[in-house]
């Protein structure tokens, strides 16, 4: 959502903008152009590796761009060691990059095979997804995977605990298409998948640490964008932006979401789920 997430921030030459989730810097280059040479870019992301890959497809931009490695969590502590002061706006698009799923050795996709990791920061002491796999209880693992709405949870933890250790995504999926075979066109791993990466990254915990650091980050006038791409980081967004509005601290710009035009689902089907909220700091 290029276009409508331009528009939204309302970006001038010479403002700072903070750009949470650098991903593979496509929104980055976007946003150097709209601040221009004496604007500046921060660059933020939890995966070191990604940030790499940012830099290099930044190379040439029209303003500085400073690139900084760090989880949602810590952003605020991140931009003040590296002294930054109050940013004009700031954009953070939420979950994962195609980078991530064409990646076999990420572990993110039931396409490619590789380890099972699913962390966003390969450096981090996270758990991987292997680890919650092999170590969790049945009970917690079925918990775990019913949270992401997989009714077959308990059918899906019972095999992954019987086929324990499992420890690539190619096991992972077979597994889990032994015991729960495919009914539509989602494989039936997904939603198992889903819940282990959300649980792997700490992400709604992420997401919710945003939004309470937003007032700290942008200056009163200031523009943020959030975009979410699946029905329960758009309920932590919701919730969250919803409560600072409440506090006095922010006011909500758009009263529904804005989504995608049907021309862009065309054009990009990963798309089609995005959900973009629109605040201004108070």
């Amino acid at each position: 959502m290029p276009a409508e997430t331009m528009e939204a921030l309302q970006l001038r030459s010479g403002d700072s903008v903070i750009d949470a989730t650098a991903g593979m810097g496509g929104h980055s280059r976007l946003l150097s152009a709209a601040v221009g040479p004496s604007g500046h870019v921060y660059a933020c992301d939890i995966d070191p590796e990604s940030l790499v890959m940012a830099e290099a497809n930044c190379a040439g931009s029209e303003s500085p761009i400073t690139f900084l490695h760090t989880p949602f969590s810590r952003l605020q502590e991140t931009l003040q060691a590296a002294k930054v002061g109050l940013a004009d706006a700031l954009l953070a698009d939420f979950g994962t990059s195609m980078m991530h799923f064409q990646t076999g050795e990420r572990g993110f996709s039931l396409m490619n095979d590789g380890p099972l990791d699913m962390r966003l920061d390969r450096t981090s002491d996270n758990p991987t997804a292997a680890d919650l796999v092999n170590s969790l209880q049945e009970k917690e693992l079925a918990n775990l995977i019913y949270t992401t709405g997989e009714r077959r949870s308990r059918a899906i933890a019972r095999a992954l605990v019987r086929a324990r250790p499992v420890t690539s995504m190619e096991q992972f999926s077979s597994v889990i298409l032994a015991a729960v075979p495919r009914t539509g066109k989602l494989h039936p791993a997904t939603l198992a998948c889903l819940a282990l990466r959300i649980a792997c990254n700490n992400e709604y915990q992420e997401i919710d640490a945003l939004i309470n650091q937003l007032p700290s980050l942008v200056r009163p006038g200031g523009r943020v964008c959030v975009i979410t791409f699946h029905s329960g980081e758009d309920l932590v967004a919701k919730t969250g932006t919803r409560r600072i509005a409440k506090e006095g601290k922010a006011k909500l710009i758009n009263k529904h979401v804005l989504i995608p035009t049907p021309e862009e689902v065309r054009r990009n089907k990963a798309s089609r789920s995005a959900k973009m909220r629109v605040l201004e700091m108070l």
